[in-house]
């Protein structure tokens, strides 16, 4: 085959693999896997990676012939273990060699001759079986193989940056994909969620690209107006019944995450030594001094519906809460609990450091009650 079938052959091979396994292709490895796919030929000397190792490729060629040891399994393995050293700087890079490589393996055995795949034995592969059928070198049968593979990488290129169920996404806005694709990537960068729904308790139209700021009962949470609501198929658990949705990426996202025992202490000493400036979210349960706590009424005293702060039995839950869901309990003190605080940072923020200074566990135990002890 000729340098233009072999290269897009081997390009049509990396985008493809990108597009099925997900992988994110880059200028990079496809450059490996062009290079690596033109390797075999270094046993002709017209070729032109032979006439530019023409010190290599001649006596390679008086020695064994073309299409033999280069073309062969052995030969596959020893390319392999001399790439071996990328697979520290990233394995894509050694798989793009050794894929690139193969590819050229693969598509001659579409030549008239075949390949000695299984050098040094005399037995020959080639495909098909029919010899009519096979492909000469710079035939018009290999022009219009070649004309199908570049219509292929063209077509393959959007695709495989999105992946082939990102893609399938995309196209079709089914929210099961969007919750299996956030599951994958959540924590990597800020997303939003495109979405066309139904509110559960008006019925009411709701389009918006909401950010999404976590998961909850096979849905998401997302912010719509500034609030956090359940997003998912089922009307006891979550606030928007989705109608069409689509994920999409934004900038980089980097999670710093600080645990902090609350026993002694108030969810207002807590907030008030969180910089209100930064994206934070509060998640963990707190047992509640009193053993009540305020009362909550209407759907939201559903364990199965969603709330950022949800009370029960003495414990207070708080589930991507933030200072503005704490109202009734910031100024209870917390028997025991922890609460972890996300602070989710942009590409350039400074890191959080977060103080919670030296001041004295309250009592847990209220005044009024301590003169009965």
């Amino acid at each position: 085959m000729t340098l233009g079938t072999h290269v897009a052959f081997a390009s049509v091979l990396y985008l493809g693999g990108a597009t099925l396994f997900g992988y994110k292709p880059d200028g990079i490895g496809w450059l490996l896997a062009a290079i690596a796919s033109l390797l075999p030929d270094i046993d002709l000397p017209p070729a032109r990676i032979g006439r530019l190792f023409w010190f290599v490729s001649v006596p390679l060629e008086r020695r064994f012939g073309h299409r033999t040891m280069t073309h062969s399994a052995v030969m596959l393995l020893v390319v392999a273990a001399l790439a071996a050293p990328l697979w520290w700087v990233a394995p894509l890079y050694f798989w793009a060699v050794v894929g690139g490589y193969w590819s050229h393996l693969w598509i001659d055995m579409l030549n008239v001759r075949g390949v000695d795949l299984f050098w040094p034995s005399p037995i020959r592969l080639v495909t098909p079986g029919n010899r009519h059928w096979r492909l000469a070198v710079g035939s018009k049968g290999e022009m219009i193989l070649l004309s199908a593979l570049l219509a292929l990488t063209v077509a393959l290129y959007p695709l495989s940056h999105l992946g082939f169920r990102d893609a399938l996404q995309a196209l079709l806005k089914s929210f099961d994909i969007a919750v299996e694709q956030y599951a994958r990537v959540s924590g990597t960068h800020w997303y939003t969620l495109e979405l066309t729904a139904t509110d559960n308790l008006t019925l009411e139209r709701v389009t918006c690209r909401c950010p999404v700021v976590g998961t909850w009962k096979n849905g998401f949470i997302v912010l719509h107006q500034g609030q956090p609501r359940a997003v998912g198929q089922s009307e006891a658990q979550h606030n928007l019944y989705p109608v069409a949705a689509r994920l999409i990426a934004g900038e980089p996202l980097r999670v710093v995450a600080e645990r902090v025992a609350m026993q002694g202490h108030t969810l207002r000493w807590l907030v008030s030594r969180i910089d209100q400036n930064r994206t934070y979210y509060l998640l963990g349960e707190v047992e509640i001094a009193d053993g009540r706590g305020p009362a909550l009424t209407g759907r939201l005293d559903s364990v199965d519906a969603y709330n950022p702060t949800s009370y029960r039995g003495g414990i207070l839950r708080l589930h991507y809460a933030r200072a503005q869901e704490l109202g009734p309990w910031l100024d209870l003190v917390a028997v025991r609990g922890e609460v972890v605080v996300q602070f989710w940072l942009k590409p350039g923020e400074q890191p959080v450091y977060f103080d919670l200074g030296n001041d004295p566990p309250a009592d847990p135990i209220p005044a009024e009650l301590r003169r009965f002890l």
